[in-house]
């Protein structure tokens, strides 16, 4: 019935159209060119047609899906775990929904993500796609309405939120408990709490300082970054090109001097301004005062030169004469580089005694004890085996 009508609309449509240039269905051609254009038209129209059905289902069955349609499945590709048997389930275009996979029950609707806490805090911050609020990870349920343009995750009971520009900390209950006035500021990381201090910055950004949970600054706003373990019990402040280690007590396990630090699995290595490298414990005992990332051998060029014999192959079309290059053999230089900090390199022997320290960006040989040094991009010296500069 429908492509009857449709059928019927076009030919009244075309022979209207045709009759204004006064075209007439008469004779076998014209009836041909009629029939060719109307099925045409037609076949047209229909093929919209089908598209503006499948496109309507389409949107109509996603509807469907997005009120109706769980993943029974914890490990589909579209849940994520929230407690055991609480899941969010996300859809791309920010309408996901909390509920409970054993019941099947929806708590929470329109949810566009969720950020769970990295601790044992139990209220999980979520956005309906304008505001932030935080449900219970136990329950599913709702503890504190999306209210705050920016808020973030819960960690050692508090939270901070952004209200009118300036940052507060609430409790489980919704209620703030620290308000110091800071300025909210775009784009800043950080305003959570980690083994019972937080990171807070100055209005402007540029330096920062700690806050204890009862909201007093306890480490002054100096400093240019302060970065907590992943185990909380060890602080870096780094403060212009000097840097410190500090406990969870806030305690001094390295002063603060120039140098740079890293704080791996049960050590501390420093980089000191010459490039030379220590290695501390995790409460601030020296290991060992130098150390090096690698050592390798360097090889030189000698005088001699090594004629090869000229060869005859055959090449599948006969036999030809090939010439080959000549080319200095190699020996091996009587020190070894060592690379230290930041790449650099030094002259050591093979038994491990340093010749030089760690000053140069690349080192190779030119003699059998004499060494070509790079000490910027461009500057080259000569060093021989005593490390002395020659040239």
């Amino acid at each position: 019935m429908f492509f009857t009508v449709l059928w019927r609309g076009l030919c009244q449509a075309l022979g209207w159209f045709f009759g204004l240039f006064g075209y007439k269905r008469d004779g076998k051609f014209a009836k041909c060119v009629w029939g060719l254009f109307a099925t045409s038209a037609a076949v047209v129209m229909g093929i919209i047609a089908i598209a503006v059905v499948y496109a309507v289902g389409d949107e109509l069955w996603r509807w469907y899906g997005r009120q109706h349609r769980n993943c029974d499945d914890p490990y589909c590709y579209e849940n994520t775990f929230v407690s055991r048997d609480i899941y969010f389930h996300n859809h791309d275009d920010g309408k996901g929904y909390i509920y409970n996979i054993r019941t099947g029950e929806k708590y929470l609707k329109h949810v566009a993500w969720i950020a769970k806490p990295t601790d044992k805090d139990s209220l999980i911050c979520f956005s309906d796609g304008k505001k932030r609020g935080y449900f219970s990870k136990n329950t599913g349920k709702t503890v504190i309405q999306p209210k705050y343009n920016h808020a973030w995750i819960f960690s050692d009971g508090l939270a901070s939120v952004e209200e009118n520009g300036y940052i507060k900390f609430i409790d489980g209950t919704g209620k703030v408990v620290i308000d110091k006035k800071m300025a909210y500021i775009p784009g800043m990381d950080g305003y959570v709490f980690h083994g019972g201090y937080c990171v807070v910055d100055t209005d402007d950004g540029e330096q920062c300082g700690l806050m204890d949970k009862k909201g007093n600054i306890v480490l002054p706003l100096e400093y240019s970054s302060i970065y907590p373990t992943n185990d909380f019990k060890l602080w870096r402040l780094q403060k212009g090109n000097e840097s410190a280690v500090i406990d969870s007590e806030l305690k001094p396990i390295l002063p603060l001097s120039e140098c740079s630090i890293y704080i791996g699995d049960g050590t501390i290595d420093v980089t000191l301004p010459d490039h030379t490298m220590r290695k501390y414990d995790m409460v601030g005992t020296l290991i060992n005062d130098f150390y090096i990332a690698s050592f390798r051998m360097l090889e030189y060029e000698k005088e001699e030169i090594v004629y090869r014999k000229n060869t005859t192959v055959d090449d599948g079309d006969g036999i030809v004469e090939e010439l080959e290059e000549y080319y200095h053999p190699k020996a091996t230089a009587r020190l070894r580089a060592y690379v230290a900090g930041d790449g650099f390199e030094g002259l050591i022997t093979v038994d491990g005694h340093t010749v030089t320290m760690p000053l140069y960006k690349d080192i190779e040989a030119i003699g059998n004890d004499l060494y070509l040094c790079t000490s910027t991009n461009y500057d080259k010296v000569i060093v021989n085996g005593k490390g002395e500069i020659v040239r």
